[in-house]
């Protein structure tokens, strides 16, 4: 097991919340995007960082369109910084109420980039320093597939708060997510749950759910053991607000998907607050042997 004393913790931040999943496709930049806007609604500060060099998606879901792609080499920050002046750092995007970070800034949204897999951790590293994220209450990192990097320099170097894990109903996909599962629990991680998304389609004419994907019937226990946060189904309108970037949660506050979303927010809330005060004790059942140590001292 790691010591999570051991890693560094951001400072101005109070939760580090990381979303992820074995499986590539399964709708983690959805639940990330959604998920943030929907925190900010409830009056919290929150940044988003998009951690997909490869396939940043989360400019186009916020609004973003980046259509001309560098005319040389995109230059990516990878030296590492942390005594910029917050007037010299590089400054968010403000959208929907959430302080929004990612690669597809920096790139055309056709554009390759390839950095070394080596190199993702360096550049997550970056930008979590050289960024001007300013006091937050949650910075959400939105994981790109797998379980290598940048996941793996996150998981050892930072103080992760918790993780999210998202996945869909067929068993191809929960293998994957498992791994992330056990990859989290490895490292210390605090698992904060399990969203299932595209848990079928909410049909717009009749409302009524319709289940296109086969469930797995195969039990895994990394799963099935952990919270399940929520049930996303799929919506026609949603996906195409999402593309035009309105995330659902904004241009249909009050429908079942967005819902869904606002109960899941408040469960990560609820799970944070359980947390702290877990580790609260603990810091304080460490420190009662030294107390004693103290007192025994003073009597001798």
């Amino acid at each position: 097991m790691h010591q999570r004393s051991r890693r560094e913790r951001l400072e101005h931040i109070g939760a580090v919340l990381v979303v992820g999943s074995g499986k590539g496709g399964v709708g983690k930049s959805t639940v990330s995007v959604n998920l943030a806007i929907s925190l900010a609604k409830t009056g919290a500060r929150v940044g988003l960082l998009d951690g997909d060099a490869y396939g940043p998606s989360i400019p186009m879901m916020v609004g973003v369109r980046k259509r001309v792609g560098a005319k040389s080499e995109a230059i990516l920050p990878l030296a590492e910084r942390r005594d910029l002046a917050a007037e010299k750092k590089i400054q968010p995007l403000l959208r929907y109420g959430v302080k929004l970070m990612s690669v597809g800034f920096f790139i055309g949204e056709e554009q390759a980039v390839a950095p070394l897999p080596d190199a993702l951790g360096m550049l997550m590293r970056q930008l979590l320093f050289s960024v001007n994220w300013g006091e937050l209450d949650y910075l959400i990192i939105d994981l790109p597939p797998g379980t290598s990097e940048p996941q793996a320099t996150l998981c050892r170097e930072f103080e992760l708060s918790g993780a999210l894990l998202v996945t869909t109903p067929q068993d191809i996909a929960r293998i994957d997510t498992a791994k992330a599962v056990t990859m989290f629990q490895r490292m210390s991680v605090p698992i904060l749950g399990v969203v299932q998304n595209m848990a079928g389609l909410l049909c717009p004419h009749c409302g009524q759910m319709v289940e296109i994907f086969p469930s797995s019937a195969e039990p895994r226990a990394q799963l099935d053991d952990l919270p399940l946060l929520g049930r996303i189904p799929l919506d026609p309108v949603a996906v195409t607000n999402g593309d035009k970037g309105y995330p659902i949660v904004v241009s249909l506050a009050d429908s079942p998907v967005a819902m869904v979303f606002s109960d899941i927010s408040a469960q990560i809330v609820q799970r944070m607050t359980l947390l702290q005060h877990a580790q609260d004790a603990d810091s304080e059942t460490e420190q009662e042997p030294d107390r004693e140590e103290d007192s025994d001292e003073r009597e001798a």
